[in-house]
């Protein structure tokens, strides 16, 4: 009888385990049970939620500035990156936002050390092989954009420039 036991019901109760666990991550495509995902052509026109530009990448570099935007430069930031190696492996970093206006300068210039602190947060995050080439700076300023988008107000911060970045 034991072994009846261990070896029908046990892979049986692992079997229905493991099948509500894929319904409750979702893992199973098509099946929704609980209605959670929106069925498509159900939504009004105006229900639909605006598409914020630029919501998880940078704007692109050449972007012109519209009239009255203003420069902030940070000041640089010397940044402990992640690495296997007996010894440290640096960043040099330098970047510029570009505001709004004056009043927006003057609003992120009461926020730089919550700036700094998510910027090296960010950055330490990374390795070498994660920052290396084009693909790299790109790395850092989609992740920039998105962190400073946390604590700046969105229509202050209208795009982020890296001025500099070495890895020594």
């Amino acid at each position: 009888m034991k072994k009846l036991i261990i070896f029908v019901t046990l892979p049986l109760m692992l079997i229905v385990g493991a099948g509500m666990g894929a319904v409750m991550f979702g893992l199973i495509p098509g099946f929704d049970p609980l209605g959670t995902q929106k069925k498509h052509g159900m939504e009004s026109a105006n229900s639909e939620p605006k598409e914020e530009p630029f919501l998880n990448e940078a704007p692109p570099t050449f972007a012109a500035p519209p009239p009255g935007a203003v420069t902030f430069q940070l000041e640089e930031f010397v940044i402990n990156l992640q690495t296997e190696r007996h010894y440290p492996v640096f960043m040099l970093l330098s970047v510029a936002l570009e505001l709004k206006d004056e009043a927006a300068q003057i609003r992120v210039t009461t926020l730089e050390p919550r700036i700094r602190d998510k910027v090296i947060i960010f950055a330490s995050s990374l390795n070498e092989q994660e920052l290396n080439g084009f693909d790299g700076i790109n790395r850092i300023r989609d992740g920039l954009w998105v962190r400073l988008r946390e604590i700046i107000e969105k229509e202050d911060l209208l795009n982020l420039q890296i001025l500099k970045m070495t890895i020594k």
